[in-house]
């Protein structure tokens, strides 16, 4: 009994974890997805049509890094951010009021629960695309001195 509580719980964080993942990277995923299934509707085959659409998706993610880290003009970072960003943060509505409506919530609680989760995912999604979690490990350029040397 104890293991098949640990197993479900193990087996909803996973799932929990993977639809919070794809809610950030919405965006990708769904360029990814709709390019994978134009080429198979084209006759393009099965296999292509994975590959090519893992490649686009993986693509256009590292796009949006790349072009808002080296991009200056503020309102074109804007832009880059945004872009990636309101997806997700539609995504990340649409899964928390799914979440919220499966544990019968009242409909303030629903619509609340549903604006955090756009929120908290969009945040993230513009956090991921410009860089913010490799910023604190590769400001440092001497980590090994101390604060008094700088």
């Amino acid at each position: 009994m104890f293991f098949s509580t640990l197993f479900t719980l193990f087996g909803l964080g996973a799932l929990c974890w993977i639809l919070f993942n794809l809610a950030v990277y919405a965006l990708p995923f769904a360029i990814g997805l709709t390019s994978g299934m134009y080429l198979y509707e084209s006759g393009q085959g099965v296999f292509l049509s994975i590959i090519a659409g893992l490649f686009i998706g993986g693509f256009v993610a590292a796009l949006g890094e790349f072009a808002f880290d080296r991009i200056r003009w503020a309102p074109l970072k804007l832009t880059i951010g945004l872009i990636y960003a309101v997806p997700a943060g539609i995504a990340g509505f649409h899964a928390a009021k799914g979440l919220a409506e499966f544990g019968s919530a009242s409909d303030a609680a629903v619509t609340f629960l549903s604006w955090l989760g756009a929120l908290i995912i969009g945040g993230t999604a513009w956090a991921r695309v410009s860089g913010w979690s490799e910023v604190n490990a590769m400001s440092d350029q001497h980590p090994h001195r101390s604060f008094d040397e700088h």
